[in-house]
């Protein structure tokens, strides 16, 4: 594919915080799956190696872009900037920490694609998920279910993993949707804000691995009741 004069097919946005560890694998994961029809847009808000390093693979890939976020304000507002540089009609997601397997894109990709679903959760907790040793330590996995299970009974649709890094959408689906968060709230707010609107939310069974390079940027109490506040906004229609 010429990224210059054809319309991707797909658009895979990449958040990254000082990713230097890993992205160039992610991206090569992600261009073995796609070689011909994605673009690769990863949204840099850190300050290390992680940028260069894009810059570097797009001279000989063209269909990675380097989108630069220095007003970064959380990973919902970089999700924002990815998908207002996307230009396909599908977009997807992954983290750039190779917790999720860009192997699996196609597992959340395909249904939108083949217009089966308007969004397509990736879970980590539901039949046919795999669960590699450490990735998901015990108090994420409580915090998860606990949020997801707030969602389900608030939007009165069984969700069981809210908050997974790796999800897909229609940029049809996504300007109804019409994202506000800055922070890890954004996540929940896709599924919530699509069946408030109406939209096929599916979910598919992913698999998660631990953590290859650096860390998390989450801080987990904060996030969590953010979260749980926000959950509340969501259904009311306030947020």
């Amino acid at each position: 594919m010429n990224a210059d004069s054809m319309t991707p097919a797909v658009s895979i946005i990449v958040a990254t915080l000082n990713e230097q560890g890993t992205i160039e694998e992610c991206i090569r994961r992600i261009l073995a799956v796609y070689p011909e029809e994605c673009e690769v847009l990863v949204v840099n808000g850190g300050a290390d190696r992680t940028g260069a390093i894009v810059d570097a693979m797009a001279v000989s890939h063209p269909a990675v872009r380097h989108v630069r976020n220095s007003g970064d304000r959380g990973k919902g507002h970089a999700i924002r900037v990815g998908i207002a540089s996307a230009r396909s009609p599908v977009h997807a997601q992954i983290d750039a920490d190779l917790q999720f397997l860009p192997e699996e894109l196609p597992r959340v990709i395909d249904p939108v694609r083949n217009g089966e679903a308007d969004v397509v959760l990736g879970s980590r907790f539901t039949s046919g998920s795999v669960r590699g040793p450490g990735s998901t330590p015990p108090v994420r996995t409580l915090g998860n279910k606990v949020t997801s299970a707030y969602a389900s009974l608030l939007f009165g649709r069984r969700m069981t993993d809210v908050q997974a890094g790796m999800k897909a959408w229609s940029a049809a689906a996504i300007r109804r949707i019409d994202l506000r968060s800055d922070n890890f709230s954004y996540e929940v707010e896709i599924a919530a804000k699509g069946l408030r609107r109406g939209l096929r939310v599916a979910e598919v069974p992913i698999t998660t691995a631990r953590r290859e390079a650096g860390r998390s940027n989450v801080r987990l109490v904060t996030a969590g009741l953010a979260l749980l506040r926000d959950i509340s906004l969501f259904r009311l229609g306030v947020k």
